[in-house]
């Protein structure tokens, strides 16, 4: 337990939407914390369920929620940043309403992220569960990433990422703020940790930390979905295309604007032109889609 007095460090940033069913459980195992010293900003998503009567309940509970509700639904994108951007300490990290975590998360991470000043991420093993709590997996990230270089974190990052459980982890605030963070487009959360690893190392706690909730209403229960997927990346870009193209887009500025020298670049650079070759099947597609779109908008 943390002294009242303590500078807060730490930031946790929740962005919920219609969140009813989840909710509770979830604030409980936050407030659970064994590091106590954070604040928590709660981003509400124009709910239409009970999520704002539980989130102003546990407010006049606990002082150190801050509870934000959006007028209308900005999408998860909007939604994640809303709820960023308020936060000021050292160390932050974001928190989905459906994924309960561990007593000592914060605990564990900040301890490594204090003592490993070139990491600006830590995380634990997570446990995938059902919608009743019962455990479906033993999930292995496989992305401690420990390379002295940037361009071959980035590698290693692509060449390992699956089933994104990273950035609910601990990540350093000041690193955060110089990424893109997540745009609206599909597997945005993709490229945010690829280009995170350019800023510097990741560091896996070899403890059982995070729970991911898988449920049939959670964003990562159907990924082909691409209707629902960009629904929730941002709802007012259900017709957008070029999903490929803006993230090979979004990786290319990631490269040329991290703070690394331009022989890790030119690295970088040309392992995504080996990804925009890979994916150039997808990409001729969506330039047609584009072309058919624009002539039945024009029609």
């Amino acid at each position: 337990m943390n002294s009242a007095s303590e500078a807060v460090r730490v930031s946790i940033g929740m962005p919920v939407y219609n969140a009813e069913r989840y909710l509770a459980e979830t604030l409980d195992s936050v407030l659970a914390q064994t590091y106590s010293n954070f604040i928590l900003y709660i981003a509400d998503n124009a709910s239409t369920d009970r999520t704002q009567e539980i989130c102003e309940e546990y407010c006049r509970k606990d002082s150190r929620i801050v509870y934000i509700r959006n007028p209308i639904n900005l999408g998860a994108a909007g939604n994640y940043e809303r709820c960023f951007q308020p936060a000021t300490t050292e160390y932050f990290r974001w928190q989905n309403a459906d994924d309960p975590i561990e007593p000592t998360l914060i605990e564990k991470c900040i301890k490594v992220l204090d003592e490993n000043p070139d990491t600006v991420l830590a995380y634990g093993k997570a446990h995938i569960i059902d919608e009743h709590g019962k455990l479906l997996e033993h999930y292995d990230d496989n992305l401690e990433l420990l390379e002295d270089s940037a361009a071959e974190r980035f590698i290693h990052c692509l060449e390992s990422i699956g089933l994104q459980n990273l950035m609910y982890g601990l990540i350093r605030r000041d690193s955060l703020a110089n990424t893109a963070r997540l745009g609206g487009y599909v597997a945005a959360d993709i490229n945010l940790i690829a280009e995170l690893s350019l800023y510097g190392k990741f560091r896996e706690i070899p403890d059982h930390l995070f729970n991911r909730r898988m449920h049939p209403e959670c964003s990562s229960w159907d990924r082909k979905d691409d209707n629902r997927q960009k629904d929730f990346w941002d709802p007012s870009k259900r017709k957008l295309i070029m999903q490929t193209w803006r993230s090979i887009y979004e990786f290319v500025k990631a490269a040329i604007t991290a703070p690394i020298s331009w022989r890790e670049k030119q690295i970088v650079l040309k392992r995504i032109l080996q990804r925009v070759y890979r994916r150039r099947q997808n990409m001729m597609q969506e330039l047609v889609d584009l072309i058919k779109f624009g002539l039945f908008k024009a029609s």
